[in-house]
């Protein structure tokens, strides 16, 4: 048998070999480490493999960062028996939420193509705001919101277009809170919507009136059966009374007469109603989210004259919660959804103008009607249309100091709460007659309150009060260098936050902001109310003063009544006497 070795010589160090010297490096990096057990091959091997899978921009400058991860990853405690568990972040589901938008949008547009072709394409009221517009023209101007959010607003409010009846859609602006923001959408309803809510409001309406007419009648009932029991109970000690005192007990029991009990002559006031939906303050509906496009819209109550004196007299910070509890002096009737629809109306009565002549109220007979009417609700909510005929004015008017160019566009919102003055004495109809001298006594209070009047639509902001010598508004444009492109952006003072711009025959109003009046010094809530007098101060109330010591002995000295009489009578007696002895004397 033959037997054949081949050993492979080493080379001397002279004579170069590049085979040897790779296996030798190839060898000395397959050494594990006596702390670790890992070998630099093996860790290389899979720090190429990561980066040329995952392949950075800039592969050079995380070198070192993929190698620590690769590190960590493969340390394990022998303590640590828990699995790991993949944990996506907050972005991952934001962005499912997100492509969900899109494609429900991509899907409303194709809809909205195939209906307007076969309905007429210039219908303004169906017609989505366009948001990107909006920011065009207020990114000029220094105010607005990031581009993105824009966007999301603009995907997420014909999604909300799409499934509620809505028309004249609007983006109102943005409430800032703590922790979380509100956007807010102004609209109104389409005529069948508008119709099928206020049937529903006046059965729950006409609901509401019958339970409480149900519930006096049961009571009434009762106590009915009550007064039957105790007549009966009255006869029945009476009867045994008599059997067992036939010979004392003469005619009916004795009976105890107790002094009337105090009566409270204090009658509030009767409650204003609140504006029905589509008139006055409710005319239009508003929509709240905390996140477009990742949170669904939510529409605001409606809001009652309560709500807004009481909102008037507080200030409150938003939490981005619809159902926070507000707890204030006065109390306000209602929670945060209800505070944030009363602010809007505070702000929009005030906030939203326009270039003057923009807006015309009605045609040319409704505008004689209205001068003929000036005290009617008409000349104070009258409906506004676009004047086609409107002339647009230049940059140099619109910026004017003097803000004779600008004009209010919203109702204004008077004392009593609404838009529309409410008249107590009309609801009085029907008095009954047990409580005749009370409702004269309340109408004669009501008839002192003075019907309230504001000023009417489409006032000049020239004629704006200053209050606590703060101007109200502010105009400027946008740029100086380039006054042939430039827009013209008025800033409200008395509501931080509210903007509007115009250019052209384009303007709009929006308002960013923490939902606050601006006030002059800082705010303190109001005084508790004095206590009302439970009796009228008299003499027969009134506390007596104890007397002192002295006061006790000169009235102990002090001659009594009678004492004085006959004292009275003896001085009197002896001026008698002396006169006549003056007399005599004369006589003589």
């Amino acid at each position: 048998m033959e037997y054949s070795y081949t050993v492979e010589e080493t080379p001397p160090d002279d004579v170069p070999s590049v085979e040897h010297d790779i296996r030798r490096a190839k060898k000395f990096l397959q050494k594990h480490s006596t702390e670790s057990g890992d070998s630099l091959y093996d860790h290389l091997t899979e720090l190429l493999a990561k980066l040329l899978a995952e392949q950075p921009r800039n592969a050079i400058d995380t070198f070192e960062e993929y190698s620590r991860k690769l590190k960590e990853e493969r340390f394990k405690t022998k303590t640590d028996h828990l699995r790991d568990l993949y944990v996506p972040p907050v972005q991952y589901d934001d962005a499912k939420k997100l492509i969900k938008l899109f494609q429900s949008v991509k899907q409303i547009d194709e809809n909205d193509q195939e209906r307007m072709e076969d309905e007429e394409e210039d219908d303004k009221k169906k017609k989505y705001p366009d948001m990107l517009d909006l920011l065009f023209y207020f990114e000029q101007t220094g105010v607005g919101l990031p581009r993105h959010e824009m966007v999301l607003l603009n995907l997420s409010i014909r999604k909300l277009a799409s499934t509620v009846p809505l028309v004249n859609i609007r983006f109102w602006g943005k409430i800032l809170g703590k922790p979380k923001n509100y956007y807010v959408v102004e609209a109104e309803f389409q005529a069948d919507e508008l119709a099928r809510r206020l049937e529903k409001a006046k059965v729950q309406a006409q609901r509401e009136k019958e339970e409480p007419e149900t519930e006096a009648a049961a009571k009434f009932a009762e106590e009915e059966a009550a007064a039957k029991n105790e007549t009966g109970a009255v006869d029945e000690t009476v009867g045994a009374t008599e059997i067992l005192h036939e010979d004392t007990v003469i005619g009916k029991p004795l009976e105890l007469v107790f002094p009337p009990l105090p009566v409270n002559p204090w009658r509030p006031l009767p409650e204003v109603p609140a504006e029905r939906i589509g008139s006055g303050l409710n005319k239009k509906v508003y929509f709240v989210c905390n996140a477009p496009g990742l949170d669904e819209w939510i529409e605001l109550p409606a809001v009652t004259p309560q709500q807004i004196v009481i909102a008037r007299q507080i200030v409150r910070y938003c939490t981005g919660n619809l159902e926070t509890p507000i707890h204030s002096f006065p109390p306000f009737p209602g929670v945060e959804k209800n505070y944030i629809r009363a602010q809007i109306a505070r702000i929009s009565a005030t906030t939203h103008v326009s270039p003057i002549g923009f807006f015309t109220l009605g045609g040319e007979d409704e505008e004689e009607e209205i001068e003929e009417e000036k005290d009617e609700a008409t000349y104070t909510e009258g409906e506004l249309s676009e004047n086609m005929h409107y002339e647009p004015l230049s940059i140099k008017d619109l910026v004017d100091p003097t803000m004779s160019n600008w004009c209010h566009h919203s109702p204004y919102i008077l004392e009593q709460g609404r838009i529309i003055w409410w008249n107590p004495e009309k609801e009085e109809d029907i008095v009954d007659e047990e409580l005749e001298e009370e409702e004269e006594a309340e109408k004669d209070e009501v008839k002192t309150i003075e019907k309230e009047i504001g000023p009417p639509l489409l006032t000049p902001l020239s004629e704006d009060a200053t209050v606590d010598s703060v101007i109200p508004w502010t105009a400027r444009q946008s740029s100086y260098l380039q006054p042939d492109i430039a827009i013209a952006l008025v800033r409200s003072n008395v509501w931080p936050g509210g903007f509007a711009f115009a250019v052209g025959r384009r303007f709009a109003n929006v308002y960013i902001g923490w939902g606050h009046k601006y006030n002059a010094y800082n705010y303190s809530p109001p005084n508790m109310p004095p206590i009302q007098d439970q009796y009228k101060i008299g003499p027969e109330i009134m506390e007596i003063r104890d007397p002192t010591v002295d006061e006790e002995g000169i009235y102990r000295i002090a001659p009594t009544e009678q004492e004085e009489e006959i004292l009275d009578e003896e001085k009197a007696e002896d001026e008698e006497e002396d006169e006549e002895e003056e007399d005599e004397e004369d006589d003589e």
